[in-house]
């Protein structure tokens, strides 16, 4: 039996990948791609032509999206395709 904390984030980015690209869905997809506490540590998001942009509260919180970013940017494209092809964090 697979456990439920490895079946329900894929089930979950299924089921938001065919939504309608709104901030709502940006939102969700970056929570999703970068789990509950670092998207807590970020203060806003938008996304422009396929890059989103987010604030960050402290260095630290950039740096750990940085050593992540090659799984951030896979988790990213598989909810929103081409709107989010990449991410770029805007310093504190």
């Amino acid at each position: 039996m697979v456990p439920a904390q490895q079946v329900v984030p894929g089930a979950v980015a299924r089921l938001i990948a065919g939504y309608p690209h709104s901030a709502g869905k940006v939102e969700a997809a970056w929570h999703l791609a970068v789990g509950g506490g670092l998207a807590r540590m970020c203060t806003r998001l938008r996304d422009a032509r396929g890059v989103i942009y987010v604030s960050v509260r402290d260095a630290g919180v950039a740096t750990a999206l940085e050593s992540h970013r090659p799984v951030i940017e896979r988790r990213l494209r598989e909810v929103l395709g081409d709107h989010g092809r990449t991410f770029t964090v805007l310093a504190p």
